[in-house]
């Protein structure tokens, strides 16, 4: 498959946008013990990761995503709307969710979803070592995009919108775009489902609930998690046809054939 061919399947990964009224009471999440920190955290000048498989023109913000939307925009509005309307209607299973998936920002998402079927990555260590790959792999491509955009995250917008990041409202007030979680969860998701084909539907299933806790955490609206869905589906089925990342993803899929996980 070429690049090209790879590309127009990440394009094709899209969500709608409905508006909402903010009618609501606000929403409060669960109390967290980790430290908050003194002061927001400042956008880098330049990108603190390097791609170790793929090519940076593979992954070149302005020709891979459009733009966010505008501040002040009635698209940029009705994305804050969705969110404060999504904290607001939220059972606290979901909101508690969302707690956790903001705790789990590794290759652990996958534990709710695979735990149950043995899927055990301290016994997986072929698994473990190329999902760490992907991970630091995708920490340069969000990054890249994430400094070029230098989007404001939605609770910047309405002090209504709770976060439920340990750093709370001390934390990034930019680098909404696109989402770094969701681009986890879809660039795993694209592999392990590869890997895993019966399970795939579930997989991908994960890879989108995982990214859309980050709107019920109120770090991101909705264009966030779109960008996040085209960015980490380009980087796992990138990886795929990466000869340099085969070696990894043989030793992985003999690992989950052994262990009775690739059916």
């Amino acid at each position: 498959m070429s690049r090209y061919a790879c590309l127009a399947i990440a394009m094709a990964v899209g969500l709608a946008t409905p508006a909402f009224a903010q009618t609501v009471t606000p929403v409060t999440f669960p109390a967290d013990p980790v430290a908050q920190p003194a002061a927001a955290a400042a956008l880098p000048q330049k990108p603190a990761h390097i791609l170790k498989y793929l090519n940076p023109e593979d992954l070149e913000p302005t020709t891979l995503l459009a733009p966010p939307p505008v501040d002040g925009s009635d698209q940029q509005k009705a994305e804050v709307a969705e969110v404060l309307h999504l904290q607001q209607t939220a059972t606290k299973e979901r909101l508690d969710q969302a707690v956790w998936d903001d705790r789990h920002e590794s290759s652990e998402l996958w534990l709710p979803t695979l735990g149950p079927v043995g899927f055990d990555l301290t016994k997986l260590p072929a698994t473990a070592e190329m999902l760490d790959a992907v991970m630091r792999e995708r920490d340069a491509a969000a990054d890249v995009v994430k400094v070029y955009y230098g989007r404001r995250r939605p609770w910047t917008f309405d002090d209504n919108i709770q976060v439920c990041e340990a750093a709370g409202k001390n934390g990034s007030k930019v680098r909404s775009y696109p989402s770094g979680h969701g681009t986890l969860s879809y660039a795993q998701g694209i592999i392990l489902a590869h890997l895993m084909p019966a399970k795939g539907q579930l997989i991908m299933a994960r890879a989108e609930d995982f990214a859309v806790s980050r709107m019920y955490c109120g770090v991101h609206s909705r264009s966030d998690i779109r960008a996040s869905a085209v960015l980490g589906t380009t980087l796992g089925t990138l990886l795929l046809h990466e000869p340099k990342f085969k070696p990894l993803l043989d030793n992985a899929r003999a690992e989950l054939a052994a262990a009775f996980l690739n059916r």
